[in-house]
């Protein structure tokens, strides 16, 4: 969704794990009323409408200086698993053929709006571009760039990678830099010059964040398209090569061909990372609000959130609020996000990775099966007591911070090692330092003259005679 591609399969198909925006696929759908004795309420993922129309008030973002973006961790796993590692492609070999967007992925591009477009009536095939029946609004899936254009006169476009809720993802050669890879992802979808300007402005705190679990914003820029003539905004993002959490899960499948869920520790391990990141991002004031299987990409043994098109400050009551069925909070639609519901969306990943989760954005689109029903929830409880947490429907009752989840989760990544291995993997304690050491075997050395009961030692000659002048000495 924002930065980095792979595999292979055309548009809309889980080819482009480098994608922007809120994808059609997590619009609105009516929240089924069935609920099958769900143990606790989790997570009501729906694309939200635009704010509540209060006024916002901007908040300065520091800017990051030097970077702290590094989780002091050595690697992916953090010493206690083995997690597979994730090659870097050629970038060119991800670029589609034919870009095309499945008609069942065409919807309007309105974020209160998300109904179907372009889709087949009888024997007539379902239009690229038009408008929308529902709402008036325009539409296109035909890509914008092609192959050899030149943006803002720096970035050379090599071709699509992939299409997202705000049109297509390009990757480009950044020829005023060392010939970098970059993805382009367009920034607004709209004709009105004035709205894609302000969009541009408001969205260059992006640019300030710096961390190594969050992909890298490079840069703003404008292009004219030369086929309609609207002035478009794109942003200049960091591409990032690798396998999107949704690829990697989908690759793993059983001999029969079903879908083979994560290993607990490796899907906890992803977690962690994750929330190296959101953390890094609340502590500046930011909320991700999207977080889900496509938006993040492992590249060799490294996690990365690829899609900043959803984030937003934290006193933001006026952008549209984005998010995905099955995976945000049930309190974002009225209340707006916040972190406690930037957890929730990490406990619903977790959640998705690692069981069959069956009907996560129907019957248990704000809750969670019973454990009883799910293997891997009956046997770790610890990790299944953590996602009842994060997502219990009260959000002062999951947990106060990314970092506090954070810590949690890395008790119950050792808990399931330790299960799987047979050996426990204890951590030092972070209230009690290591225990006093002692030169000695003994606290006091043994007496070399004759001592009395009460520690007293006699002196070499005495004070008077028939009598020792005694020395006291401590017991």
């Amino acid at each position: 969704r924002a930065a980095g591609p792979s595999g292979t399969g055309p548009a809309g198909s889980g080819r482009g794990s480098a994608r922007g925006g809120s994808l059609p696929s997590g619009r609105a759908s009516a929240r089924s009323s069935a609920r099958s004795a769900p143990s606790r309420r989790s997570v009501s993922g729906r694309l939200s409408s635009a704010g509540s129309g209060r006024g916002s008030v901007s908040v300065s973002v520091r800017s990051a200086g030097t970077s702290t973006g590094s989780s002091g961790r050595s690697r992916l796993g953090i010493g206690l698993v083995e997690v597979p590692g994730v090659p870097r492609p050629d970038p060119r070999a991800m670029v589609l053929d034919d870009p095309e967007v499945p008609e069942r992925k065409r919807f309007c591009s309105r974020s209160d709006c998300g109904a179907p477009v372009g889709r087949s009536h009888g024997e007539h095939r379902g239009r690229t571009e038009g408008f929308c029946t529902k709402c008036g609004h325009p539409y296109s899936f035909v890509p914008k760039l092609r192959s050899g254009d030149v943006v803002h006169g720096q970035y050379e476009v090599v071709g699509c990678l992939a299409h997202g809720g705000l049109g297509w993802i390009y990757l480009a050669v950044d020829r005023a830099v060392s010939d970098r890879w970059v993805v382009l992802k367009g920034l607004l979808d709209t004709g009105d010059q004035d709205a894609m300007a302000a969009a541009i402005s408001e969205r260059r705190f992006l640019a300030e964040i710096e961390h190594a679990n969050i992909v890298r914003i490079y840069n703003f820029v404008e292009h004219l398209d030369q086929r309609t003539g609207s002035l478009d905004g794109y942003i200049v993002m960091e591409y990032v090569g690798g396998k999107s959490l949704k690829e990697i899960a989908n690759d793993r499948r059983t001999a029969s061909g079903a879908r083979d869920p994560l290993p607990v520790e490796q899907a906890c391990a992803y977690g962690i990372e994750a929330l190296e990141a959101l953390g890094h991002l609340h502590s500046r004031n930011l909320l991700y609000c999207d977080f889900k299987v496509d938006n993040a990409i492992q590249a060799e043994d490294q996690l990365k959130l690829i899609d900043m098109g959803a984030v937003r400050r934290m006193d933001d009551e006026e952008s549209a609020i984005y998010g995905t069925v099955g995976y945000q909070a049930p309190e974002v639609a009225e209340a707006g996000p916040s972190v406690a519901s930037d957890l929730y969306t990490v406990a619903r990943t977790l959640a998705v990775l690692t069981f069959d989760f069956q009907g996560y954005t129907t019957v248990y689109a704000d809750c969670l099966p019973d454990p009883d029903t799910v293997e891997v929830l009956g046997r770790y409880e610890s990790f299944y007591r953590l996602l009842v947490r994060a997502t219990d429907p009260d959000p002062a009752r999951r947990f106060a911070s990314a970092q506090e989840m954070a810590e949690q989760l890395t008790g119950v990544l050792r808990e399931v090692v330790a299960l799987r291995t047979g050996r426990p993997r204890p951590a030092l304690s972070t209230l009690f330092g290591p225990e006093v050491k002692v030169t000695d075997t003994e606290l006091f050395a043994a007496p070399t003259r004759e001592v009395s009961r009460l520690g007293a030692r006699a002196t070499a000659a005495p004070a008077r005679a028939g009598r020792r002048r005694l020395v006291g000495r401590a017991p």
